[in-house]
């Protein structure tokens, strides 16, 4: 048995809870399910707890923004800053469209603004964590709040070439070691031992370690 399907097995009765919660705070679909790109280029539909009220105001786009977001439901705030809204991803690793580390899948929109460097990062299967853990980022919305005028514009000008730079790092340094420190890099961000920190540094190697460096 894989390991993604052990974890799996161990996460039901935390599933069921939650399962429960999401039902109960805000009746409707336990799960959403959004198109993705993943390796390839190729389509996929990725599995997440439900975050997010049912009904949404027309015009509602990808971005969600920190803790002021009227859309997220009160227990969607504390699923998505444990990541436990993720865990359903095991289920598209098991079916073979992820792995447990890689790029984190985009949507198609986004993935049509990548230039050819940047399309390379579709040669690998997208994870359910990927390398900005190493150095304590966790959290888009958390970055996005200060700009949730305009979290979009953000985003793609900011946050994303900053993403696709590390994953292009990844790419070209992955190792099964660096899995091992992106999955705990993961739980201890998780348990929030680590800090969750900015996405404004660079990651260089030496001396076979993953450091932060200043662009």
């Amino acid at each position: 048995m894989s390991v993604s399907a052990l974890v799996l097995i161990f996460f039901i009765p935390i599933g069921l809870l939650i399962a429960g919660s999401i039902y109960l705070f805000d009746p409707g679909p336990i799960f959403y399910r959004q198109e993705r790109v993943g390796q390839g280029g190729k389509k996929f539909r990725l599995w997440k707890f439900r975050t997010m009220k049912v009904h949404q105001p027309s015009g509602s786009g990808h971005i969600t923004y920190g803790t002021q977001d009227p859309r997220i439901t009160p227990l969607g705030y504390y699923l998505r800053m444990l990541k436990l809204d993720e865990v359903p991803q095991l289920i598209n690793v098991i079916k073979g469209e992820m792995s447990l580390v890689g790029p984190r899948p985009e949507v198609e929109k986004y993935v049509s603004m990548y230039n050819t460097q940047q399309k390379k990062i579709l040669d690998l299967r997208p994870g359910c964590t990927d390398i900005t853990v190493l150095y304590g980022h966790f959290h888009d919305a958390a970055l996005l709040e200060n700009h949730k005028e305009d979290a979009e514009s953000f985003y793609i000008n900011v946050l994303m070439p900053k993403k696709i730079e590390h994953n292009l790092f990844y790419l070209a340094n992955q190792s099964l070691w660096l899995d091992l420190k992106i999955l705990v890099g993961t739980v201890l961000l998780m348990l929030r031992i680590r800090e969750n920190k900015p996405m404004t540094a660079g990651l260089s190697v030496i001396g076979g370690l993953v450091v932060p460096f200043s662009n």
